[in-house]
């Protein structure tokens, strides 16, 4: 005799089937009242009940005892007669006393009427998917806990550095005064201070760093020519491009750009690009600092014809320490200054990107930011080197 298949059979025998084999699923239905009418083979296999321990118990017996006390049992049946499905994950009690983790559903049946003849409701234990979303949550704690005490060190770090640092300031300030009539010390004597300024750049970035994963930097807003922070990052970076004997080009338009910003906050940003366009350029190099409006937006373009960013670096390269990832680029930093001009600008309502075609193809850094009410216009003249 063949096997019948399900396009042969009555709907009833095909209920009856999955009922009996669904046994992953606990299915039961419960009358208006809350009891346990109807009790499927699969509850039976999850709860460790027979039909015959259940039938006509309330289904309250089946919650955790807890649940009990805070009427979990009733919210639900009430959340069902709102006409939603009630929806739950939580901890259930098996006819042994042991516990297992489920994800179920409650939902109210209605007669032609609209009145509720009882509830049906499903259920699976999740005990696994419990234990590895805990496991989860244990991970992102530690991780959280791993980076609060990193934060707190690098504050420490930085403000340690930063005492001493000062006062070899000081000292070399007063050391150049008292031999500026000697070239070779006036000469060595530069290269002092210019060491020790990029090392309170790297103290002042590393300060940032944790301030602003803490939510403690506060921007002083105002109204403010774009021109007049690019000028003076410029002038700030001009020892190191001419150092490496680079040609600089500061392209702005005859209209001034207007933005709402910190002028020394969005200084630092800017700093930091153009300084890192010096760094990773050969000697003799080319950079471009252009400035123009698109829409809304006031945009910042660093170009160089520099070493470029290869694909493996390009997506992260604003991540913390990336960097140091690739200790083969010529003075490679630690990467803590990208991810402060990325959250700068983004405290300023911007965005930084970057582009690179790879290895030896130079880079471009785009830095966007809102212009401030309606006196900010768009360079509609010839462009003009600064």
């Amino acid at each position: 005799m063949n096997a019948k298949n399900a396009a042969s059979m009555n709907p009833d025998e095909l209920l009856q089937m999955l009922e009996q084999q669904a046994t992953e699923y606990a299915l039961m239905i419960l009358d208006p009242e809350g009891r346990i009418i109807h009790w499927l083979a699969g509850a039976e296999t999850i709860f460790g009940y027979a039909a015959s321990e259940v039938i006509g118990q309330q289904h309250s017996m089946l919650f955790a005892s807890e649940d009990i006390e805070q009427g979990a049992p009733q919210k639900e049946l009430a959340i069902a007669d709102s006409g939603s499905p009630a929806e739950d994950d939580r901890w259930m009690r098996r006819k042994d006393g042991l516990r297992f983790w489920a994800n179920g559903v409650l939902q109210a049946m209605r007669s032609p009427e609209g009145a509720i003849i009882g509830y049906g409701k499903m259920l699976r234990n999740r005990t696994d998917l419990k234990g590895h979303i805990e496991s989860l949550e244990n991970e992102i704690r530690t991780l959280k806990h791993a980076d609060e005490r990193k934060n707190g060190f690098i504050s420490t770090l930085a403000h340690e550095l930063r005492n001493p640092l000062s006062s070899l300031t000081n000292a070399a300030e007063l050391l150049k005064a008292e031999l500026r009539d000697t070239q070779d010390a006036a000469f060595a004597m530069a290269i002092i201070l210019r060491q020790m300024d990029a090392m309170r750049r790297l103290v002042d970035d590393l300060l940032d760093i944790t301030r602003i994963s803490t939510g403690k930097v506060k921007l002083e807003l105002r109204d403010m020519a774009l021109e007049d922070v690019l000028k003076a990052a410029v002038e700030t970076c001009r020892p190191l491009i001419d150092d490496r004997t680079h040609e600089l080009h500061l392209i702005l338009g005859k209209e001034p750009v207007i933005v709402r910003a910190d002028p020394a906050r969005l200084q630092q940003v800017f700093v930091n690009l153009i300084q890192n366009a010096a760094k990773y350029t050969e000697y003799g190099g080319i950079i471009w600092v252009k400035l123009l409006v698109e829409g809304r937006e006031a945009v910042v373009k660093i170009e160089d014809t520099g070493i470029g960013i290869s694909p493996e670096l390009l997506p992260r390269i604003f991540d913390m320490f990336t960097q140091a990832e690739f200790a083969e680029r010529e003075s490679g930093g630690l990467g803590i200054g990208l991810s402060v001009v990325r959250d700068i600008t983004r405290l300023h309502g911007g965005a930084v990107t970057v582009r690179s075609d790879g290895i030896g193809k130079g880079s471009e850094f785009t830095v966007r930011l809102p212009l401030a009410g309606t006196s900010a216009k768009r360079p509609d003249s010839p462009a003009r080197d600064a």
